[in-house]
C-alpha cells in the first residue's frame, strides 16, 4: 500500500510540475477558469437579488453548492487529472506498459496528468466559500470531509464511466459526456430534482453524493447526514475499483476493443 502511494505521489508531483512548465499558458488557463467561475457566480448573485429564495435555497446555499463543486473538480483535476481522459488511455492500449509494472493501476492512471485549469477552480472555491457561503470556523471539519467524500464519488464515478472502454470502442466520448452531465447535475439546487430525475442524480449520475449530500452534512451535521455521505463514498469507490478490475481481467484475455 505504501509503495503504491509513493509511486502515485512521485508521478503526481511530476504531472503537476509539467502543468507548470509553460508559465504563460498556465496563467492563461487558470485566469480563464477564474473568469468563467466569476461569471457563473455573478449570474446566481443577480438571480437571488431578484428572488431571495427559490425552493428554500438562498444565495448562501447556492454559494456552498458552487464552492463544493469547484473544490471537488479542482482537487480532482490537480491531483487525479488522469480521470478526465482515462477511457482514451485505455483504448490506446497504454495499459499494456502499466501491467508490467508494480501494482496500483488506478492511482498511476489518475496521476498521469494534472489539469492546469483546476487551479482556477480551487482559487474560486476558496473565494466563494469564504465570502458567500456563510460558514463558520466550526464548519471547517465537516466542510473538509464533505470535499473529500465528494471528490471520492466524483473520481470514482468517472473511473466507472471510463471503464466502459473495456467493453465498447466508443466509450471515450460517452465517458466524458457522462462525467460532464454529472458535473452539470451538481451545479444546480437540489430542490429542482424530483421523481426519476432525482433518482438519476443519486445513482447513475451521482451528483447527489458529489455535492448535495455533502452539503446537507455541512449545513446539518449529524449521524444520519454523515452516514449518507460516507455510504456514497464507499459504495461508489467500491463500484469503480470492481468495474475497473473486471475490465482489466477482460483486457488480459485480449478481448478489449481498440480505437
Amino acid at each position: 500500500m505504501m509503495r503504491a502511494f509513493r509511486l502515485y505521489a512521485a508521478q503526481s508531483r511530476a504531472a503537476i510540475r509539467t502543468s507548470f512548465s509553460d508559465r504563460g499558458n498556465f496563467a492563461i488557463q487558470v485566469g480563464g477558469m477564474i473568469v468563467n467561475d466569476i461569471f457563473f457566480l455573478t449570474l446566481w448573485v443577480l438571480f437571488f437579488a431578484g428572488f431571495r429564495s427559490i425552493g428554500g435555497w438562498t444565495l448562501s446555499d447556492m454559494a456552498l453548492l458552487f464552492g463544493l463543486t469547484m473544490s471537488v473538480v479542482g482537487i480532482s483535476g490537480v491531483f487525479f487529472g488522469g480521470y478526465r481522459d482515462m477511457a482514451a488511455t485505455l483504448l490506446r492500449g497504454e495499459l499494456d506498459a502499466l501491467l508490467t509494472q508494480p501494482k496500483g493501476l488506478i492511482p498511476r492512471l489518475l496521476a498521469r496528468e494534472s489539469i492546469a485549469t483546476a487551479w482556477g477552480d480551487l482559487a474560486g472555491a476558496v473565494f466563494v466559500l469564504g465570502v458567500f457561503a456563510k460558514l463558520e470556523w466550526t464548519d471547517l471539519p465537516a466542510l473538509l470531509l464533505a470535499i473529500a467524500a465528494g471528490t471520492t464519488v466524483y473520481v470514482s464515478a468517472s473511473i466507472s464511466f471510463a471503464s466502459l472502454a473495456f467493453w465498447a470502442a466508443g466509450a471515450r466520448t460517452f465517458a466524458r459526456d457522462l462525467t460532464d452531465f454529472m458535473l452539470l447535475f451538481s451545479s444546480y439546487p437540489g430542490s429542482i430534482y424530483q421523481g426519476a430525475v432525482k433518482t438519476i442524480a443519486f445513482t447513475i449520475l451521482p451528483a447527489g453524493f458529489v455535492v448535495l449530500a455533502p452539503m446537507g452534512m455541512v449545513r446539518n451535521p449529524g449521524v444520519q447526514t454523515l452516514a449518507l455521505v460516507l455510504f456514497g463514498a464507499v459504495v461508489y469507490g467500491a463500484i469503480a475499483v470492481g468495474l475497473f478490475h473486471l475490465g482489466v481481467a477482460r483486457y488480459r484475455r485480449g478481448a478489449s476493443p481498440s480505437m
